[in-house]
């Protein structure tokens, strides 16, 4: 029963080791990493060793996608103009933002104006209209005046006549 405690303990320990040599990615492979390998694949079972490749394969996976952002990461000179060019960034969008609602409120009291200038523009043609009805009615006053002058006048031409 010790034996076994002891046997689960160095199991433990050799997986241990293999699980902090693959966390820490360093990739050196030394003796006491190899041996460490060797005594946890002899205590491990079919199961954990298929466990382990699969840990394996992700732990390289995982270092190659490490790799891949760090040569991502721009160079220290570009890195520390970052919050510069983050500030100018925002600095322009404040300002594209301001030009917008400007634009905005711009054009809302050009439509306003619009509307204005129709409603004046109607009030105007009323008024014309109005001015043209009451020019047609005085256009027709006189022309009735005028037959009645003319009339008037021959009739006071014919009682000259007839007397």
């Amino acid at each position: 029963m010790e034996e076994r405690r002891q046997d689960r303990s160095g199991a433990m320990s050799g997986i241990l080791a293999w699980a902090v040599d693959m966390v820490n990615g360093a990739g050196a492979i030394d003796e006491e990493a190899d041996d460490a390998r060797a005594v946890a694949s002899a205590v491990m079972t079919s199961e954990q060793r298929l466990r382990a490749a699969e840990l394996d394969a992700q732990a390289a996976s995982l270092r190659s996608s490490i790799q891949d952002l760090h040569l991502r990461v721009p160079p220290p000179h570009v890195a520390q103009q970052l919050p510069h060019l983050h500030a100018h960034s925002l600095a322009s969008s404040a300002a594209l933002a301001l030009q917008l609602n400007a634009h905005s409120s711009t054009k809302e009291q050009a439509l306003q104006r619009e509307m204005s200038l129709q409603e004046e523009n109607a009030a105007y043609e009323k008024a014309i209209s109005d001015c043209r009805q009451k020019i047609q009615e005085k256009q027709m006053e006189t022309n009735l005046l005028q037959i009645n002058l003319k009339l008037g006048h021959w009739r006071h031409v014919g009682a000259m006549v007839v007397r």
